[in-house]
């Protein structure tokens, strides 16, 4: 049995690929059509969001300012993940830049020596995030007809990013927090315009692999989508949202959105989905980022020598709480989405749907409780040690 499976895994790459290359050639001007797509989504919309964020990034790093926003941030930081206060750097620009901001700032503090790997590969499981004009803009006016619907849904992916990194650190140790000093990291370099000009430079090559990634998957989804491959994919996701009361049709955007974030989004107003469905799966989607954003991000990680592993723990587990967080505004709050909503929008919810979000949003919950508990648990304890020792 070990020498079939192994014998598999060797033959499906070598599959792949030449599979690739068939529909490549049967379907050239779909895959052109798609290509060309594909490149203008991303001179048109990432690459303009991005570049400034990546170029903000390097420069906080490279001279030096990280230093002192990490003694400010320091306690904080370890309070709630046992990292250092430079981390908070990182958290903040993918909370602002979207994906992969928050990766490349990762490894950018870790190329700079302001965090150590085992930091930087936890900090990556929960620092790169989508950015408020995306979730704004796209999730919120495109496809839920409201921009305050989108900063609902921004409040909730960034709620989820926080409790993400609650839950995949390791609590802080038995020590109380370091003092306030500057963590380890190499001297702002002397020549400040060698460090803008490195920025720059760096920022345009990682956004010329976004855009690479970005045209790609959208070539990938094109024929997907000619061969029929993408409606098995929905079909094999299909009973699994039947249960939470999604129709039909939702599983082939939902497999689109899992292979590439924006197309998957752009497929939804389409479905006309109720409000309790629609909110929790676009939560979900932009929690986990898609495949695409992974690829992205894995290919910046790489260059740095990090492990991407936390990374898609990491997504998968802050999809699976934003969902939750959106089951629990649409049943908290369920008149903030306005009438002139995409149809269906604003429909009540019935008992047997929120019933089954009601226990998804349990099973989350429950983890992290579990998980904040082993946090309070490993804290506490150690401040009744030391009042019971003798002075």
């Amino acid at each position: 049995m070990k020498n079939t499976a192994s014998k598999l895994k060797r033959l499906a790459f070598p599959a792949a690929a030449v599979l690739l290359f068939a529909g490549l050639t049967f379907f050239a001007g779909d895959a052109a059509q798609a290509a060309r797509e594909g490149l203008e989504l991303s001179l048109r919309t990432a690459v303009p969001a991005l570049f400034p964020f990546f170029v903000a990034g390097a420069l906080l790093t490279g001279s030096g300012l990280v230093d002192s926003i990490g003694r400010v941030l320091t306690r904080p930081m370890h309070a709630l993940y046992g990292l250092g206060g430079s981390g908070a750097v990182a958290l903040v620009l993918g909370l602002s830049g979207g994906y992969p901001v928050g990766a490349q700032a990762v490894c950018d503090l870790y190329r700079g020596g302001a965090a150590s790997k085992d930091e930087a590969e936890r900090l990556v499981g929960f620092c790169n995030n989508s950015g408020p004009a995306f979730i704004i803009g796209v999730a919120g006016v495109a496809v839920c007809g409201s921009a305050r619907t989108g900063v609902c849904l921004y409040i909730i992916h960034a709620l989820a990013a926080f409790i993400t990194g609650i839950a995949m650190t390791t609590p802080p140790g038995k020590d109380p927090p370091p003092p306030r000093k500057a963590p380890p990291m190499r001297r702002a370099p002397k020549n400040p315009a060698a460090v803008f000009l490195s920025a720059v430079q760096d920022s345009f090559g990682t956004c010329l692999t976004v855009t690479a990634f970005i045209t790609f998957f959208s070539v990938l989804l094109a024929l997907l989508r000619r061969t029929g491959v993408l409606l098995l994919l929905g079909a094999a996701g299909a009973p699994a949202l039947s249960l939470l009361g999604f129709p039909a049709g939702t599983a082939d955007a939902a497999a689109a959105g899992v292979l590439e974030l924006t197309n998957g989004l752009a497929q939804l107003p389409a479905l006309a989905l109720p409000r309790h469905l629609l909110l929790p799966l676009c939560a979900f989607l932009l929690g986990f980022g898609g495949l695409s954003v992974h690829c992205q991000t894995l290919s910046i990680l790489q260059q740095a020598g990090l492990s991407p592993r936390r990374h898609f723990a990491g997504k998968t587990l802050h999809g699976a709480v934003s969902a939750a967080l959106a089951v629990i505004w649409c049943c908290l709050a369920p008149q903030t989405v306005p009438v002139f909503a995409p149809g269906g929008v604003g429909a009540a919810a019935p008992a047997a749907s929120l019933a089954g979000y009601g226990l998804l949003a349990l099973v989350v919950f429950a983890v992290l409780t579990r998980s904040a508990g082993r946090h309070a648990a490993f804290r506490y304890p150690a401040r009744t040690a030391q009042k019971k020792r003798p002075r």
